[in-house]
């Protein structure tokens, strides 16, 4: 398993949603460093990478071309990742990637 902190440019591949289509439900990242098998990152994970400003992502598209940088936003609440919309469908890019579900497990508590 790679670390993040051991490269300066990546391609995130996918993303994986908490449920629900959107940028601000990604929380996770599957990237590749360009030589190796893809990797997965929390999102928090990944935003501090990018944070530390040592490090550039990038939308990996579909035909293996360089898409457009991925950025961190905050709406003052949380925050979550973006890239530049696509000139035809006008989404941005990081939503045209395949996407997988994450499903938050469920507490569960005995009733006495």
């Amino acid at each position: 398993m790679a670390s993040l902190a051991s490269y300066t440019t990546l391609y995130v591949t996918a993303i994986g949603l908490d449920g629900a289509p959107g940028l601000e439900h990604i929380v996770a990242v599957r990237w590749d460093p360009g030589s190796l098998d893809p990797e997965e990152s929390s999102l928090a994970d990944f935003v501090r990478w990018l944070d530390q400003g040592a490090g550039r992502a990038f939308v990996r598209r579909s035909d293996g071309t360089r898409g457009p940088r991925v950025r961190v936003n905050s709406d003052g609440m949380r925050r979550y990742l973006h890239s530049h919309a696509d000139d035809q469908s006008n989404q941005d890019e990081l939503l045209l990637l395949p996407t997988w579900q994450l499903h938050r497990s469920k507490k569960h508590s005995r009733r006495m």
